[in-house]
């Protein structure tokens, strides 16, 4: 499956995601979010099967998530919208918190909701919480989605 990344940033997490669907034999692009013209123009030049945004702090272009499977990775549990979601959660000791992937729409961290997985919450630094729990589930329902994908073939 050709799958394009689009990121804000190559961070753990979106190493991690890169990783893991290349040692599935997944053919993997990542295009940095420095502007809508410059992911139209990825878009448009890899004709990806899938777009995936582990780590994305911008919209995606109306035109790409309208023709296109967008999926985003919130560190949020169902429901959760909006930025700053696990900076909350540890700022009001949350006992459980999560991630969602959903399907990008008009609205924010509102569409279609492909998986969610939740996690106990430890007293430490949203770094670490990211780079571990929220890293680890994400992973996990990427993983669950693509297995969806193969057993549609």
């Amino acid at each position: 499956m050709k799958i394009l990344m689009v990121v804000s940033g190559f961070n753990g997490l979106s190493q991690r995601i890169h990783r893991e669907l290349t040692l599935k034999g997944h053919e993997v692009s990542v295009q940095f979010s420095i502007s809508d013209e410059k992911i139209i123009e990825a878009v448009n030049a890899y004709h990806p099967d899938l777009i995936l945004c582990p780590f994305l702090k911008e919209r995606i272009p109306d035109c790409v998530w309208e023709n296109n499977l967008c999926l985003i990775i919130h560190p949020g549990i169902e429901g959760d919208r909006g930025p700053s979601s696990l900076d909350w959660a540890i700022s009001t000791a949350t006992p459980e918190w999560g991630v969602t992937v959903l399907q990008a729409d008009a609205d924010l961290d509102a569409g279609d909701i492909w998986g969610s997985k939740t996690f106990a919450m430890r007293s430490d630094t949203k770094s670490n919480i990211y780079g571990r729990e929220v890293t680890r589930c994400a992973a996990q329902i990427i993983e669950d989605i693509m297995l969806r994908f193969d057993d549609a073939k």
